[in-house]
């Protein structure tokens, strides 16, 4: 018996000792993890497509383009799970900026920004730069399809160089011969013509005013005095473009950032 007491505490000291080894290997080697860093995705609208539907029959598509300078942006914070959503309120003529903001969730197949109102949206695709929802509207046998496809954006990379086709001509000269410079502008009217795009970039960049003095429509320089800039902001000019609605603040802003930029053809 004593024989056995002996032999217990021997192997109990054996077992505290290889412990305290282990412990005594182990002090400096604690494994420290990484923090979680919830994401921020910065989406910006980059178009809108349309359609109408009767019954299983499309009967019309339309699709809207929207510029680089365009206010339309989707924030979503995953750490808080809230969301910051702006956009253009009111028309062409007389468009202010607004916005919403609340929280959201990803639910199925679905998006839901619950703010003053609560919106859900179909989400048709997301990856990592390319965001689709979609909103239905069913009016008796007529289904009416909003697609916003939307461009994850990068806020610490330098500004986007404006496309003079994607981002001035298509959505603001042009916009398929219903633009803010159509009809007074097209192939056979006005004092400029702005159709094709190949024609209307030459047209602006050797171009002078007819009225003001011969100031020259794009200076690359002082982007400023360029007189498609003076036209578009009423800048002490005989006649304001266009004459009947005033360009928006993102549009002026879209035109003077491709001055700024070089006036590209791009």
């Amino acid at each position: 018996m004593v024989l056995e007491t002996i032999i217990m505490r021997k192997y109990s000291l054996f077992l505290l000792v290889l412990t305290l080894f282990f412990l005594s290997c182990t002090k400096d080697r604690v494994i420290e993890v990484a923090p979680i860093v919830y994401p921020v995705e910065y989406w910006k609208k980059d178009s809108l497509v349309y359609t109408l539907y009767q019954g299983d029959v499309e009967l019309n598509q339309q699709v809207t383009t929207y510029g680089i300078s365009s206010p339309d942006t989707l924030t979503l914070s995953y750490q808080t799970s809230s969301f910051n959503l702006t956009f253009l309120e009111g028309d062409k003529g007389n468009a202010t900026l607004g916005s919403t903001s609340g929280v959201f969730s990803f639910d199925m197949d679905s998006l839901y920004l619950y703010g003053a109102d609560t919106l859900r949206q179909r989400v048709v695709q997301k990856g990592d730069s390319l965001m689709v929802l979609e909103t239905s509207i069913l009016n008796g046998e007529y289904l009416r399809e909003y697609r916003d496809y939307y461009q994850l954006l990068d806020i610490n990379a330098e500004a986007p160089i404006v496309s003079f086709k994607n981002d001035i001509y298509e959505p603001i000269f042009y916009n398929n011969g219903e633009g803010r410079c159509m009809p007074c502008h097209n192939d056979d009217g006005g004092q400029m013509r702005l159709v094709p795009a190949d024609l209307a970039y030459d047209e602006l960049i050797s171009g002078v005013s007819k009225n003001d003095g011969g100031v020259p429509y794009i200076n690359t320089v002082q982007p400023e005095k360029s007189y498609l800039y003076r036209l578009a902001i009423d800048d002490n000019v005989e006649y304001a473009m266009p004459p009947n609605s005033d360009l928006t603040p993102f549009e002026v802003e879209t035109i003077l950032m491709w001055i700024a930029q070089g006036a590209q053809n791009n």
